[in-house]
């Protein structure tokens, strides 16, 4: 129902409301504008916008759609490469490389870059650790959500923390705030604990995906990691850049 051109207009609010749509296709049927409005903290005004890019005159006309749309066909896959275009026709906005840049500058005045992440934010955080190691910024990373902050850490000490939910690690935030070191968060949106409590928080929204594997008795989290990998690639490099000036 939503082409990539579409995801393509919608900014951080429109994407609040594209993320609970796609994680509750059922409700969305039955629910009020204002209910809608409730569960993705957002203004009635801003959902009829949001209908309105849709190609509907308002939500009342964006339900009858999207139940027909439901109805009609079977749950679609997500599209990975339409998800990707979606971030990078973002990511070249003005406002968006301008939060690139000011996370850089201040990765670059860091003593020391603390990664930390789990589950395939893990990884993510293994990745940025090396990527700026090579190009020679000291980071290493942590992969235990439950880690204690037993190392020496400062104001010129950064954490750069990846999760696609931003609910992870929020007894230890706390404490990284009382020694004063900085946080950076990379999450999939800015609504959650995580991005809020960070001095600097980068944001992707894709849509949440998980599948259920028939081996395995929970859900396999398979949210793209394409932009984590574009922002850790770029911000990388202006670091760099940044070090050699």
């Amino acid at each position: 129902m939503f082409s990539g051109e579409q995801l393509s207009t919608f900014n951080d609010l429109d994407y609040l409301i594209y993320n609970f749509i796609s994680e509750n296709p059922t409700k969305i049927p039955y629910m009020t504008i204002r209910e809608l409005a409730d569960e993705t903290h957002v203004s009635t005004a801003t959902i009829t916008r949001f209908a309105k890019k849709i190609g509907c005159n308002g939500f009342t006309e964006f339900k009858l759609l999207f139940k027909k749309n439901q109805t009609k066909t079977k749950p679609e896959t997500i599209n990975d490469i339409s998800v990707a275009e979606a971030f990078f026709a973002r990511a070249k906005e003005t406002n968006f490389q301008k939060q690139l840049d000011e996370t850089a500058q201040i990765l670059a005045t860091a003593r020391m870059i603390i990664c930390v992440g789990t589950g395939n934010s893990g990884v993510m955080a293994i990745y940025a650790a090396r990527y700026f190691s090579s190009l020679g910024k000291f980071a290493v990373n942590v992969d235990n959500p439950m880690f204690d902050i037993d190392m020496p850490t400062s104001p010129d000490t950064v954490f750069l923390f990846f999760s696609v939910s931003g609910e992870y690690f929020l007894q230890t935030l706390p404490l990284i705030k009382a020694s004063e070191a900085k946080i950076i968060s990379i999450t999939n949106s800015r609504n959650n604990p995580l991005a809020k409590i960070s001095d600097c928080n980068l944001a992707y929204y894709v849509q949440h995906e998980k599948k259920t594997i028939e081996t395995y008795e929970y859900l396999i989290d398979t949210t793209t990691q394409i932009p984590v990998i574009y922002m850790i690639e770029v911000l990388a490099k202006k670091v760099r850049q940044l070090m050699q000036t």
